[in-house]
């Protein structure tokens, strides 16, 4: 157990050993009793793979060496996140030491089946809590949620070099962003996929930008990842709502399921002459 502060971190490093991976993973959430694939498959390349190492190389993410934890919630897109990472570094020569960490923003739940999956893919599981928690939603709640959690992750990883955190944000999430902000800020910006603010102690990366929602979604369902989902008290507030809604509508009406990735590169496309606000910002 490390001690940082006055929070209290959990960490779990098992050793490899194939047949209590096998066991792990079936009790962590494989749905058909099947187990999850943990082996190379060739198909993966184009189904994720591929493009999201070409996100870590472009933007630079993660460097060889470096400490990176995931932040685990325990929804879809990180477990899946953690899930690329590991595959990456284990079959694409991905260089880096990877780590998770759960924030519980929440009690009354068991955060095991999370410590489980971490154990199956031999990568140390760290939890802490949220101290303190939001106590109301006036105002912008989740950005206020959002610099507690960063405060909490710092904390927990600093003490152990870490100074990389990766998101599971993915093309959708950046596409209801940039809807937000053109319409509510006037300003054309999505989500960065570096965020290195000069002095603090992590750098914020998202290395999923290039995988739409649709996609996260089934390479999670595909793969029998696990699934811990602890809903938000804020959440029928959260004005993102509405642009999620707003963006579906766009899809239909324009039959265009791809749209969130469409509109990524097109603020690429901006980045590189100079009038986008998509690659690594410095605040």
């Amino acid at each position: 157990m490390h001690r940082v502060g006055p929070l209290k971190t959990r960490a779990s490093v098992p050793a490899p050993a194939p047949l209590a991976i096998d066991l792990v993973v079936r009790l962590a959430g494989a749905k058909d009793g099947a187990g999850m694939e943990l082996g190379y498959n060739r198909n993966h390349g184009k189904w994720f793979a591929s493009d999201v190492l070409r996100t870590v190389r472009r933007y630079a993410l993660i460097a060889d060496g470096d400490r990176v934890a995931v932040g685990l919630s325990g929804g879809k897109d990180s477990v899946t996140l953690l899930f690329i990472l590991w595959y990456l570094v284990r079959h694409a020569r991905l260089e880096c030491e990877l780590w998770a960490l759960h924030i519980r923003t929440a009690d009354g739940y068991d955060s095991a089946p999370l410590r489980e999956y971490c154990e199956a893919l031999a990568v140390p599981f760290l939890e802490t809590a949220l101290q303190p928690r939001p106590a109301s939603p006036a105002g912008s709640v989740c950005a206020v949620c959002a610099r507690l959690k960063r405060g909490a992750a710092a904390r927990a990883l600093a003490p152990l070099g870490i100074r990389t955190l990766a998101y599971g944000h993915h093309a959708t999430d950046l596409a209801e962003t940039l809807l937000m902000n053109v319409a509510l800020h006037r300003r054309l910006e999505g989500l960065a996929p570096k965020v290195a603010a000069p002095g603090a102690l992590l750098t914020l990366i998202r290395p999923m930008l290039s995988l739409t929602e649709e996609t996260v979604a089934a390479v999670h369902r595909r793969l029998g990842l696990p699934l811990l989902a602890v809903p938000c008290p804020y959440a029928e507030r959260n004005v993102r709502m509405t642009f999620r809604a707003a963006l579906r509508t766009l899809q239909q009406s324009l039959r265009a399921p791809d749209l969130p990735r469409r509109l990524l590169d097109a603020l690429e496309q901006a980045d590189r002459s100079g009038g986008g606000r998509l690659g690594a910002r410095t605040r």
